[in-house]
Formats: structure tokens, C-alpha cells, sequence
């Protein structure tokens, strides 16, 4: 038996108890807590309803914590979503709700995983959550549909693009092939860049 199973749940349960003690508001806004993911990259707690979820997340890559907004696909949570397409954005940072509604807020919450610092971010987050989306704690999704229109006019002004590092030895055969597979794989508007790295 692994050794890391016991480490991973009391990770889990410490975050789950430190979600809890500023996010259940939301049980009396028809969420229920439903579960905590645990990897070596973030620690994520997870609220739902009927239609929506909010994801409450120690992120090690990013240092921070961040809130995910979340519509739910036929009470599902929705996949990851890597592009932006025509397709309805079902997941947003929190960040981009703040950009939407109160641009001057979205700079207030700090950074960093010190157990002041988190508890300092969940407490903010929190408190923006009820102040700035209150229409979202009653199940209306407009809250993500103000931060997808956030979310496509940056990715007007920035677009999406791929890049695929081959090492400089790599024939035009890989580079052709590698181009193709990542073609098959990405929306057809996303740019598309080979690029060699040195042994």
C-alpha cells in the first residue's frame, strides 16, 4: 500500500475544513459541499447545485487560491476547457467575473499558499462572492456569461496560438507530422508554431 494515501487525505480534509469555514454560506443558497481533489498541483474543494458548482482551489502552480465559477452540463461538472471556441464557456476564474462587474476590486485579493495568506484569500473571496455575484448564489448563471465576454475580448486581442518544440535535429517529416496531429487536436483558428530547442 502507498504510503501517500493517508498524507493525501488528511490534505484533503485539512483543505476541506479551511474551505468550509468561509464558503458555507452557500448551503443556504441550495449548494451542497460535494467533494475535494487532491494532486501534487492544487487542492481543489467543490460546491454544487442544481445547475451550478464553485470550485475552491490551493493552487501550487499558480501560488494562489483560486474560485471557479461553474455551469453545470446536465448536473455534471463540466471538462476542463483548454480553447476558447463558439461553444459556450462553461468554467471562469472568479478574476474574470471581477474584471466584468467591479474592475476595481480585481487587483484586491493577494497572492500566495503562507496559511495567513490563504486564509486572507479565502476570506476576501468569499466576501466578493456575496458582494459582487449575488445573482450567482441564487442559481442565475449571468455572473459566467459577463466573464466569458471578458474571456473572448482577450482572446481578440491576444490570440490563441500552439507552439511545439522539436529538437533541432527533428526531420521535416516530424515537423509535418507533429504539425498535423496538433491540427487534428486544436480549433482551427488556433496559430500554430513549430519551433526547435537544442539538445
Amino acid at each position: 500500500m502507498s504510503r501517500s494515501f493517508p498524507f493525501v487525505g488528511r490534505a484533503a480534509k485539512a483543505w476541506e475544513r479551511c474551505v468550509r469555514s468561509h464558503f458555507d454560506f452557500l448551503l443556504e443558497s441550495g449548494f451542497r459541499f460535494d467533494h475535494v481533489d487532491h494532486s501534487f498541483w492544487e487542492t481543489t474543494a467543490v460546491y454544487v447545485s442544481s445547475t451550478l458548482g464553485l470550485e475552491v482551489t490551493r493552487s501550487v502552480e499558480f501560488s494562489r487560491v483560486e474560485i471557479t465559477l461553474l455551469r453545470l452540463i446536465d448536473g455534471q461538472l463540466p471538462e476542463p476547457e483548454v480553447w476558447v471556441t463558439d461553444r459556450p464557456i462553461n468554467r471562469t476564474l472568479f478574476d474574470n467575473v471581477l474584471v466584468a462587474r467591479a474592475p476595481n476590486l480585481a487587483e484586491d485579493v493577494p497572492m500566495g499558499l503562507s496559511k495567513r495568506g490563504v486564509q486572507t484569500q479565502l476570506r476576501l473571496s468569499a466576501e466578493l462572492l456575496r458582494s459582487v455575484a449575488p445573482d450567482f448564489l441564487q442559481g442565475d448563471d449571468t455572473a459566467i456569461v459577463e466573464a466569458e465576454q471578458v474571456v473572448r475580448q482577450r482572446v481578440a486581442e491576444n490570440p490563441q496560438e500552439l507552439t511545439i518544440w522539436l529538437p533541432s535535429d527533428a526531420s521535416d517529416a516530424d515537423e509535418a507530422k507533429a504539425r498535423e496531429e496538433a491540427e487534428r487536436t486544436t480549433p482551427s483558428d488556433v496559430h500554430i508554431i513549430v519551433r526547435r530547442y537544442a539538445r
